[in-house]
């Protein structure tokens, strides 16, 4: 009986020991996956009520901020844009947690870094409550034009500076107000987050950094950077007006007619065709590893920096080398077709995309500032510099002249995938000297006219592209 007890006890001291050990990987090894899930907004609820500090554009207009009020909480978050920033800054709740950069950045605005908490030497006797303030690289000039440019649609835009990875403008659409959901009238707030949740249009999604949609015919830019690493300049596809693949189910076809050439050729005619023949001809393993190097696909998708991890599935190539020269099945999000005709922009080095340039003390000084992050040369510089000049060719004379502006030499690309009712429109500018990258996405349920479809979508991504060219200060050293 002694026996049996003693046997009892050291398979519960064994259960415990295990369970113990499982409590401390779960506590200790795993808090700051844990911490950074998106579906946990107890971090960011708890610190609802306590100071926090603003957040402010480049140009500086306060996007967030926390003011004084009557009542029992004595504080209340507010968003004096409303909408205008409301995939940018996010929210904060006492009810549903927080997006954005208030859920991304809480260890600076609600005081938890080391580096706000202790400001000064008085802070390391006297208990007081510290917070930082963010100051963005985006502008509201930029967010304005973009939110003008995107009037009535729904989709995403996102413009970036190529040599920094600064994100200067970033719009989704449909919007939110913050306001509504930082509210002290939790009924209030309950009613109008559930109306948001099932809103089939998502309009707390934001489309710009996690929604993917195919990438199309953008993807040939990659193959073309594929085939000029494989010394394929003078590869000349005989005229072709479909392909189908072995492993395929359906033709890749040309609705023009027949078409081939070299890579100029292909480009400026958006021969899906040519483009496929290239990628048999240099493989699929080759298209991989480009792809991966520009940050289409690989092990982690391109985020903002800071932004939480799990939110986005990796993309990856057709097995088919046909088709993944097409991009068929690959999907993106407009933030990584911005970032990957950035990197042709930046001479084929990749920049971490960001939107926090600073966090400023509560006079002002700064705490930390985020300088450019290069992440690797994808490209050679002369590649680089091939791939503009064909991205240029294509708006003087190919298939995305719709994106041409008077006076300004522009690279860029237009493609629509009618089977998903959606459409792209990139831009460099000026593709000489390249300041600004323009990356737009539009949905619409009555894309039905390739042509018609390309020039809304076109339209949206020059009229962005211009103003901002236009803008008394835009300049690639004060953006």
């Amino acid at each position: 009986m002694t026996r049996r007890i003693a046997h009892v006890g050291v398979v519960f001291l064994v259960l415990y020991g295990l369970l113990f050990f499982r409590l401390e990987i779960i506590q200790v090894l795993n808090a700051d996956t844990l911490r950074s899930h998106p579906q946990n907004t107890r971090e960011i609820t708890l610190a609802f009520d306590e100071p926090r500090g603003f957040i402010r554009t480049a140009d500086g207009e306060i996007i967030a901020q926390t003011v004084a009020v009557s009542g029992r909480q004595g504080r209340l978050r507010q968003y004096p844009y409303g909408p205008l920033y409301s995939h940018v800054a996010g929210f904060i709740s006492a009810e549903n947690g927080g997006s954005g950069l208030e859920r991304t950045q809480n260890h600076f605005l609600g005081g938890e870094d080391l580096g706000v908490r202790l400001q000064d030497n008085r802070d390391l006797f006297i208990d007081r409550s510290r917070t930082g303030q963010l100051e963005l690289s985006i502008r509201h000039d930029i967010q304005l034009i973009t939110r003008a440019a995107m009037a009535g649609q729904v989709g995403a835009a996102v413009v970036l500076n190529p040599t920094t990875g600064s994100v200067l403008g970033l719009w989704s659409a449909p919007q939110f107000d913050p306001n509504h959901l930082s509210s002290h009238d939790l009924i209030a707030v309950t009613s109008d987050y559930q109306a948001l949740s099932s809103d089939p249009n998502q309009p707390l999604l934001n489309r710009a950094e996690f929604q993917s949609y195919d990438i199309g015919s953008l993807f040939t830019i990659v193959t073309a950077a594929a085939a000029i690493e494989e010394e394929l300049r003078d590869f000349v596809v005989p005229p072709i007006e479909r392909v189908t693949s072995i492993e395929g189910s359906h033709a890749i076809v040309h609705d023009g007619g027949p078409c081939g050439g070299d890579l100029q050729s292909l480009l400026l005619a958006d021969c899906s065709p040519g483009w496929a023949t290239i990628g048999t001809t240099i493989g699929r393993g080759k298209l991989n590893d480009v792809s991966q190097r520009l940050g289409i696909t690989g092990t982690s998708p391109v985020r903002l920096e800071g932004s939480p991890k799990g939110a986005l599935q990796t993309g990856s190539l057709n097995s088919s080398a046909s088709y993944a020269a097409v991009g068929e099945g690959l999907k993106v999000t407009p933030l990584q077709v911005a970032h990957l005709f950035a990197t042709i922009a930046n001479g084929g080095s990749r920049m971490q995309p960001h939107a926090v340039s600073r966090v400023l003390s509560y006079d002002n000084k700064v705490l930390e500032e985020f300088a450019p992050n290069a992440l690797r040369q994808s490209l050679s510089k002369e590649t680089a510099a091939e791939l503009r000049q064909l991205l240029a060719d294509n708006v003087a004379s190919g298939s995305a002249q719709s994106l041409s502006i008077n006076g300004t030499s522009v690279g860029g690309m237009v493609a629509t995938k009618l089977s998903d009712k959606h459409g792209w429109a990139v831009t460099i500018a000026p593709v000489t000297l390249p300041e600004l990258v323009v990356a737009v996405l539009l949905e619409d349920d009555s894309f039905n006219d390739q042509q018609i479809d390309e020039a809304n979508v076109a339209a949206v991504a020059r009229r962005i592209t211009e103003a901002v060219l236009r803008l008394p200060s835009f300049k690639v050293g004060g953006s």
